[in-house]
Parts: C-alpha cells; sequence; structure tokens
C-alpha cells in the first residue's frame, strides 16, 4: 500500500468556523500564503445558501448550516457562474437529495450531493458531485464549460469544508457516456484508478475541453467530477484536480 498526498498549489484561506469532520490525516507540509479567488462577474453577489450564505463574501458558518441540515457536509463555488451552493450527503438513500433540496423539503429541484461511496473528507481519488443540469437547475450552469472562451476563462472551483479549503483546476468538460461514473471502476485501487484515466483521455467526444499541461493525471491525484445528472443516455460533466489544500489534511492509501 502507499500512502498518497497531493501537491502543494494554489491555497485558499477564509474564515471557517471550529467544527471538524473526521480529517483524512495531515500532509506535513507547511502552508504557503493564500490567494483569494477571483470574484463573480455578477456586480450584486446573490445569496444562495439556505441561511442566505455566499462563498463571495469569504465566510461560510458551517455550525449554523448544520443545525439546520446535518447532512451538509461541504460547500461548492465555480466562479463566474451561479454555483454557491451547499453539498450534501444523505445517510439514508444516495438519490435522496435528487429530490430533496438543501434544507431537507421535498422539490424537484433537489440539492449538490454526494453519495456515500464517496467520503465526505475529499480524500477519494474521484468524488463525484451530482446536480440537475437542465434549465433551472442547479448545475445548469455546468454547460458555460461547453465554451471553449469560457472554459478557457475559469480554470478554478473551490470546495469548502468546516476545517480546510480546497482549491480544484479545472482540466476536462465533455458529455460523458451516461453510465454510473462512481462504479466504473474500483477507485481504491491503483488499477481501477487507471482504468478510469485510460477510458477518460480515450473519450474522443466532439466538443470536449481540455486544459494544457494535464496530459499526464496519474492514481495519485484527487479529483472530482461535477456531474450534470440529467436522465438520459449521456450527462454533461467538469473534472477538476486539487492543486491546494490549505490545511495540508488531504491524503489516502491506495493498493497496488
Amino acid at each position: 500500500m502507499k500512502k498518497i498526498e497531493p501537491k502543494t498549489g494554489i491555497m485558499l484561506l477564509f474564515t471557517l468556523s471550529a467544527l471538524a469532520f473526521a480529517g483524512c490525516g495531515a500532509s506535513g507540509g507547511e502552508a504557503e500564503p493564500a490567494t483569494v479567488p477571483e470574484e463573480k462577474e455578477e456586480a450584486a453577489q446573490p445569496q444562495t445558501g439556505i441561511l442566505n450564505e455566499t462563498a463571495a463574501d469569504g465566510h461560510i458558518d458551517f455550525e449554523a448550516l448544520q443545525a439546520e441540515n446535518p447532512d451538509i457536509f461541504a460547500w461548492l463555488y465555480v466562479p463566474g457562474t451561479e454555483i454557491d451552493y451547499p453539498l450534501l450527503q444523505s445517510p439514508v438513500s444516495d438519490d435522496y437529495y435528487k429530490t430533496h433540496s438543501a434544507d431537507g423539503a421535498e422539490g424537484e429541484a433537489g440539492a449538490l450531493y454526494t453519495e456515500m461511496p464517496n467520503m465526505m473528507n475529499m480524500c477519494d481519488f474521484n468524488t463525484i458531485i451530482h446536480g440537475k443540469d437542465e434549465e433551472g437547475g442547479l448545475f445548469e450552469d455546468l454547460h458555460l464549460f461547453e465554451n471553449p472562451d469560457f472554459f478557457d476563462g475559469h480554470d478554478k472551483f473551490y470546495v469548502y469544508l468546516p476545517d480546510n479549503v480546497l482549491t480544484y483546476e479545472i482540466f476536462a468538460a465533455y458529455y460523458d457516456e451516461g453510465s454510473d461514473i462512481l462504479r466504473r471502476f474500483d477507485y481504491t485501487t491503483y488499477e481501477g484508478c487507471e482504468s478510469y484515466l485510460e477510458q477518460m483521455y480515450g473519450m474522443r467526444e466532439m466538443g470536449k475541453n481540455e486544459r494544457e499541461g494535464w496530459e499526464e493525471l496519474t492514481p495519485y491525484h484527487f479529483l472530482v467530477t461535477l456531474d450534470g445528472s440529467s436522465d438520459g443516455e449521456r450527462q454533461y460533466v467538469v473534472c477538476g484536480a486539487m492543486v491546494g489544500d490549505a490545511a495540508g489534511k488531504i491524503n489516502r492509501v491506495i493498493l497496488d
């Protein structure tokens, strides 16, 4: 078995509450100076959280959010889009938040969520964040990345945890084949991670956008896939690789 850690990259520091989930373990490196993410292009910042939070204001009150709904474990912010929402994981059903909003109320809009096979500490090889991407859906703005100019000009997204802030560089955006990304391969093994990467690189989808410099991803990276989970044969995905771990907590063990 090998213990792996992300490369030190662009760091982001926010004022966060003291609440913390079980971490992945310390990476042992000192954090570099923080950088503040670009602000949204809109003049007025919409307030999108169930308690009217927005990541653009630099503070997410997880204690208050979890008092409203304990299934909230993180927050996703994609600059240049309206994607600025809490992330949830239900302990009851993987698709619970497909038909329930972040406050737990029933609603077809749903929420942004991960499934139970993904750890909530973001230490998996590939964390899949689901959201509806049809018109009016929380992930509708994923389709902005179909435009090559938008893709080129917007290269980061951020995941906030109660005790950490993670920065991801967007390296690809394309229409995936529609099967369950999370269950295609065994991501706990080196072979399974490599198989996923080979499939991802091998896709020759018309309109696929890719960023230079990410031609050699390995099972030692930490990925997040933003999954536009519309029903049908294909789904639109925006893929990011971790480049910043402000608290130095992200690592994992991978089996040979």
